[in-house]
């Protein structure tokens, strides 16, 4: 586990970003893909066939291209040592020691900096402010 001191954790952050971005689209993407599906799915053309298709236009699947998209941005992010807690909403952290404790540096994607820690168990209800 790599812990991170504040100044560590915000001077990477702009390296971040971009990354935890590429997975909350892809995972957007993947999501609005599938509902399209199971939605065409219920109510399928007369014969059968579903209007829907995970398939672009180069028969590629659209499914396993986000899939990639986001095991990528994950393991980037894993390699700095970085907690993804909510590709959705864009949420990650960063393990910290703060009073000879570990915790966690929290990060919400759109928020301008690293504000905020919580302890291990609290999770982002117990965000306080650093």
């Amino acid at each position: 586990m790599r812990l991170y001191t504040l100044e560590e954790a915000r001077a990477l952050l702009s390296r971040v970003v971009p990354v935890v971005e590429e997975l909350q689209e892809a995972f957007a993407g993947l999501r609005a893909l599938q509902a399209s599906i199971a939605a065409e799915s219920r109510g399928a053309s007369g014969d059968g066939n579903l209007l829907a298709s995970p398939w672009d236009s180069a028969g590629e699947n659209r499914i396993e291209q986000l899939s990639r998209r986001m095991r990528g941005a994950a393991a980037r992010l894993e390699a700095w040592g970085i907690e993804v807690k909510d590709p959705e909403r864009g949420l990650i952290d960063f393990y910290s020691q703060r009073d000879g404790e570990v915790v966690y540096l929290c990060y919400l994607l759109g928020e301008p900096d690293i504000a905020y820690f919580h302890r291990l168990a609290d999770g982002f209800a117990g965000r306080q402010p650093i």
